[in-house]
């Protein structure tokens, strides 16, 4: 029964050692393969080493050249716009293409103060400056940086005009000083 084995394992290692001088032959045994020039291909010419002067001239000349320009585009295809007779107002031509996809919104518009402004003050002398505004028939003492109507916060209180902005889009606008019906200009 051992030698049956042993024999067995014999027969298998020489089929294998077959096998594998079979794959090396057929493997190692090709012809390379050129890439790129080789000496079989006739199409090839080499260049005359010791003519460069034609080629440099050549060089020398391309490099001297200098673009002028007839008044095209040279990177739009097509025949040059020819001039039109003046014939009247330019329309600007409709695009050909509306704008798609998301639209940038217009800016907020500015704050306005319904209040008017027609004075101002330094109620305690020498202290901070207060504008005197009119709503409707009350009057309201406002400072600097006072807010007012909730989202209109003062500025600025100038001898012409009041300064103020909009706390939420932090836009900002002025009134100029005006001259209540009951009371004489300054």
């Amino acid at each position: 029964m051992a030698d049956q084995k042993q024999s067995r394992q014999i027969y298998l290692l020489a089929a294998l050692v077959i096998v594998a001088l079979l794959v090396w032959y057929f493997e190692f045994s090709k012809q390379p393969v050129a890439t790129g020039f080789s000496l079989d291909n006739k199409i090839y010419t080499p260049i005359n080493a010791q003519d460069f002067g034609s080629v440099l001239d050549r060089l020398d000349k391309a490099q001297s050249t200098e673009y002028k320009s007839t008044g095209r585009n040279i990177f739009i295809m097509g025949a040059m716009p020819t001039q039109v007779a003046n014939s009247g107002p330019k329309v600007a031509p409709k695009p050909t293409y509306p704008n798609r996809g998301p639209q940038v919104p217009p800016p907020p518009p500015k704050p306005v103060l319904s209040w008017k402004f027609f004075g101002y003050g330094n109620l305690p002398s020498g202290g901070p400056r207060q504008a005197f505004l009119l709503d409707g028939e009350d009057v309201r003492i406002v400072g600097e940086g006072e807010t007012v109507l909730n989202t209109i916060r003062i500025l600025r209180i100038g001898n012409e005009s009041i300064e103020y902005e909009d706390v939420n889009t932090h836009q900002r606008n002025s009134n100029p000083i005006e001259s209540t019906p009951n009371t004489p200009a300054v």
